[in-house]
This record gives C-alpha cells, sequence and structure tokens, in this order.
C-alpha cells in the first residue's frame, strides 16, 4: 500500500503527516532520523512505499531532495501558489508547519502515480545557482551603496572620511563581483558537460557570459522542459483577466518566474537589437509590420531569444546567423 506523507519544510525541521501520524524530525544534512523513521514504521522497503509531497523552499528544501534522490522515493514538488490556493480551498485559516503538512498530505488526493518522480540532483546546476545568487546579491548591495554615496554629495555636512570609506567598499564590491563572473565562467568551461554548451549560447550574437550562465542553468535545472514550460519558468507566458465585460488590461506576461532572469533577459535582448540580425529583424517586423508599442515587441523578443537559446541547447548546435528568408529562428 503507498503510503502519502506530506512534508512542510523549514529551516530547523522537517514537519511530517501520513494521515495517521504527526512526526518532526530535524532538518540536517543526510536525514538520518528521517530514515530511521521510516524505516520503523514502513520496513525495510520503505523507499518503495512512500511518497513525500513538500514545497520546493528555496534551499532549505535541498536535503530532502538529496535524501529522495539518493534513496530513490518518488516525490511530487508542489508549486507554493498551488499549495496556498489549496489550502484556501479546503478552509485552513490557520499556518503552522502541523497544519500545512496535513494540508499537503491532502493535496495527494488531485495526484496521479505518474505525477511522482524521483528528483535528479545536478551538482553543477547547483553550483551555478548558487553563484548566480551571490553574484545577484552583490550587484544588488553595490548598487544600493552607490546610489546612497551619491546621495551623500547632496549633504554638506558629511566627512571625507566617511564618502572615502563607503567608496573604497564599493570598489570591493565591483571587483568581487567582476571575480565572481570570472569563477562561474571557470567554472562551466572546467566541466566537458557545460564547456560545449557555454560556448554554444555565447555564440549567439549579443549574449554575456552572465546571460549565458543564467540560460545553461536554466535549462540544466529543468532538463526535460518544452517551449512552453521554459517560457513559464522565465516568466514570459502571457496571461488574460477578465470577468465579465471587465477587460482588466488585456494580455500580460505572468512575471511568476526567475526575475533574474527576465532582467539578463531585457539586458541581453536590448544588446541584440543591435548586434544580432534574427533579434533586429523581428523587432523590426513588430514594430512596423505590427504596430506593437516598442516594451511589448521588446518582451517578445526576449521569448524569442529564450527560446532560441534553448534550441542550440537542446540539439546541440551553433547559432547560425539569419540567411533572408531562410532562418528558421524567426518562427514564433
Amino acid at each position: 500500500m503507498t503510503e502519502y506523507i506530506g512534508i512542510d519544510v523549514s529551516k530547523q525541521s522537517l514537519e511530517l503527516w501520513d494521515g495517521t501520524h504527526e512526526e518532526e524530525v530535524p532538518n540536517e544534512k543526510g536525514l538520518k532520523p528521517l530514515k530511521k523513521l521510516l524505516k520503523k514504521r514502513y520496513g525495510t522497503n520503505w523507499n518503495e512505499a512512500v511518497r513525500f509531497i513538500y514545497e520546493p523552499t528555496g534551499p532549505y528544501s535541498n536535503y530532502l531532495r538529496a535524501f529522495a534522490a539518493k534513496h530513490e522515493v518518488r516525490v511530487y514538488e508542489v508549486n507554493p501558489k498551488k499549495s496556498a490556493n489549496f489550502a484556501k480551498v479546503v478552509g485552513n485559516r490557520s499556518k503552522t508547519d502541523a497544519v500545512d503538512a496535513k494540508m499537503l498530505c491532502t493535496f495527494s488526493t488531485l495526484l496521479t502515480e505518474k505525477d511522482f518522480c524521483i528528483p535528479k540532483m545536478d551538482e553543477i546546476a547547483e553550483q551555478l545557482g548558487a553563484e548566480l545568487g551571490s553574484y545577484e546579491m552583490i550587484q544588488k548591495t553595490r548598487t544600493m551603496l552607490s546610489n546612497h554615496v551619491q546621495s551623500l554629495e547632496y549633504k554638506s555636512e558629511v566627512t571625507k572620511k566617511l564618502k572615502k570609506s563607503l567608496e573604497k567598499e564599493l570598489k570591493h564590491l565591483g571587483a568581487m563581483e567582476d571575480q565572481l563572473e570570472k569563477e562561474m565562467e571557470t567554472y562551466a568551461e572546467d566541466h566537458e558537460e557545460t564547456r560545449e554548451d557555454l560556448g554554444t549560447l555565447l555564440s549567439m550574437n549579443g549574449i554575456g557570459v552572465i546571460s549565458a550562465i543564467n540560460l545553461l542553468y536554466l535549462f540544466r535545472k529543468y532538463p526535460g522542459a518544452n517551449r512552453n514550460e521554459i517560457t513559464a519558468l522565465a516568466g514570459l507566458d502571457p496571461v488574460r483577466r477578465q470577468s465579465g465585460s471587465s477587460l482588466n488590461g488585456g494580455r500580460k506576461i505572468s512575471r511568476a518566474g526567475d526575475p533574474m532572469l527576465r532582467k539578463v533577459l531585457y539586458l541581453a535582448c536590448m544588446n541584440c537589437i543591435q548586434h544580432n540580425e534574427c533579434i533586429r529583424m523581428f523587432y523590426k517586423h513588430l514594430i512596423t509590420d505590427n504596430h506593437k508599442k516598442p516594451k511589448v515587441a521588446l518582451v517578445a523578443c526576449m521569448r524569442k531569444l529564450l527560446l532560441i537559446a534553448h534550441h542550440l541547447y537542446v540539439t546541440k548546435s551553433e547559432y547560425r546567423p539569419p540567411e533572408h528568408d531562410t532562418n528558421p529562428y524567426l518562427s514564433s
């Protein structure tokens, strides 16, 4: 008999509910207490008898994902938006770890066996994700500090010593940002699995190292994603909100994906409009022939750029500049 276990993941512990028993185990590397508990309750073949249902709560769920991959436990990672809406449907007014674990266990009634799978751990993707997260944090800190330093110019009573100290820290953050970019590129080139893929992405005119590594991370993290799923993961999928005769702004992008990815795609697309014939032709076509607004056309070009990069990654082929009407990348 299959047992569905709802697991609420927090920084320090995992709250478990299998429909009858409530347990709590520490969220630590290896999760030995969890293995001991499952083996005691479900026998030596516990990994075949149980199914995990949990929300991927950033880095805190990494131990659980690695545990499931190591012991070949089938899991279902619930989108946090789905679980939040489901909690409202079942009438949960309180929000505690125990309540969330029970809600996730109940969520299993909406699933079939094919929805569960054994997670795969990609160490390269995990490392690239950690480096990209650090790069984004340093970049945001440097931008905030730079704005603060500029604001001090309008305060006459601020000492030169303070300004000099902040400018020194600003310079240090800039050096850290440059160093981390070089380390990410070196890490990707040092692995045979990613060296060719990185070169393929960089072969596109207008794509830089940071853009290529963000795309490489996305494609490695979701290896089986199709075109529509890749678009949705970037938050570039169109959504429409309408009720009765009221139309709220027409179609817009969902913005439900990675904001850092959209940022680098935006910057790369601005560069591609200047230096990439394919994206420039597509942008002009939308503006001139379809009479699209520049912002709408730019978002469409971001999606186009993402799908071209995904096509190159999947087919392991180098980017080829467009040749009149034979360009395969111009189709939507």
